[in-house]
């Protein structure tokens, strides 16, 4: 029976199936070094930005971990962004100094940091981040702050040093993490506002303070993993109703040291307008 299909002899039949195998085998090789060079291109990808979630109580040891085996790597986000994550200080130094300029924060993240950070360096970009820059550059960069500074550090330092080694001595538990923040929250609130929180020593309102800071600064860190933050936030539920409360505690400790520090300039200024 005809099937007005012209017959194929072996000769075409070997011919057509290494012609078929050579363009596999040019695909093939492509897709290789397609491959092989988007693995020297881009960091691996280690897991998903929800095992945050999961590992949210030791974040820390968690990032740790994946650090050990990768210098760079990438967290898979929804919408099919990408969280890239390194500890190579050549990459830190390529993004905080050499190409500072093309790796802003963006609006995404000043949208979840700006309840807390405001328009902060910690928060913005552009302008207003070359005015806190200007501001932080130049204080930092006269000699009597330095050495004040070097000065407070060395203090809360041998504060630390003290209650460690207490604890020791009476062989009673600590928690080493907490000393430090304390230690890191006293020195910094004393350069910065020139009131020492007391957290190391105990005080209630500067404890309180440090506290409601570092539950602010995580329950930022959840709106990198909750899609549904800005719906709780708008609901005032959950952990953005915490955070409104947490922040509140920061705003009233701040400018209540904010009014003291210039109601102490001003009354300094009249005081020196009247000898004068």
């Amino acid at each position: 029976m005809a099937t007005g299909m012209p017959e194929c002899s072996p000769a075409m039949l070997v011919a057509a199936g290494l012609a078929v195998l050579a363009i596999c085998s040019y695909l093939a090789t492509i897709v290789v070094r397609h491959g092989a060079a988007g693995a020297q291109r881009y960091p691996p990808v280690v897991g998903t930005v929800f095992h945050q979630v999961y590992h949210l109580r030791r974040l820390h040891d968690y990032f740790t971990d994946l650090f050990r085996e990768h210098a760079t790597f990438r967290l898979l986000a929804p919408g099919g962004r990408r969280q890239i994550y390194t500890s190579d200080t050549a990459v830190v130094e390529h993004i905080l100094r050499t190409n500072f300029a093309n790796y802003e924060k963006g609006a995404s993240n000043y949208d979840k940091m700006g309840d807390l950070f405001g328009d902060g360096i910690f928060a913005v970009d552009g302008d207003k981040w070359k005015q806190q820059r200007k501001i932080a550059s130049y204080d930092f960069s006269t000699r009597a702050l330095r050495d004040f500074s070097g000065g407070v550090f060395n203090r809360n330092a041998a504060k630390l040093a003290h209650i460690v080694a207490g604890n020791a001595a009476a062989k009673q538990p600590m928690d080493f993490q907490a000393l430090l923040m304390k230690a890191t929250m006293d020195s910094i609130f004393t350069i910065a506002f020139g009131v020492d929180l007391g957290t190391l020593s105990g005080s209630d309102e500067g404890s309180r303070f440090a506290a409601a800071f570092d539950d602010a600064s995580e329950f930022i860190l959840l709106r990198y993993v909750d899609a549904f933050w800005k719906v709780s936030r708008f609901l005032n539920v959950g952990a953005e109703a915490a955070l409104r409360h947490r922040i509140k505690v920061v705003d009233e400790f701040v400018y209540k040291c904010i009014r003291a520090r210039a109601d102490e300039m001003s009354d300094g200024s009249k005081a020196h307008g009247v000898e004068g």
